[in-house]
């Protein structure tokens, strides 16, 4: 391969990744929209009054084949948008996994900040290293 069609064939990759990176911006603009209006119809307030683990389960459930493609950092970065997102009207009304809410105790490991029940999903063998607070121990039956 010539330079010249190396270089070409390089300027058209960083023109497709600069158009899957416009595309990813606007779907996280359009996630947070969508985010902030189930959030304003479900109207509860209080502590972890927009977590439904019931829903959650159901959506990663959808998503197992995909969830289990991403790398660790991947996971992280989905868990942190979705926590974002959902603590976004009301700060405390969604668990904040990457603050090790969710731990009693922990070693601060990646995996440890990443939404427990999509880590059960995706890579069981992670979930059953965490060493769940009473309040989430539920999820290990869950």
């Amino acid at each position: 391969m010539s330079h010249s069609s190396r270089e070409s064939e390089l300027a058209q990759l960083r023109e497709a990744l600069a158009q899957v990176n416009s595309e990813y911006f606007l779907t996280l603009k359009d996630r947070r929209s969508i985010t902030l209006k189930i959030q304003e119809r479900k109207g509860a307030t209080g502590r972890y009054s927009h977590y439904d683990p019931e829903r959650e389960k159901e959506i990663f459930s959808l998503f197992t084949s995909d969830l289990k493609l991403l790398t660790m950092k991947e996971l992280l970065s989905f868990s942190l948008v979705m926590e974002d997102h959902a603590s976004a009207m009301a700060p405390g009304s969604y668990p904040a996994w990457s603050t090790f809410s969710h731990l009693g105790t922990h070693q601060h490991e990646l995996f440890e900040m990443i939404n427990p029940l999509m880590l059960k999903i995706s890579r069981p063998e992670f979930f059953g290293r965490l060493e769940l607070s009473q309040e989430f121990r539920f999820l290990k039956d869950f």
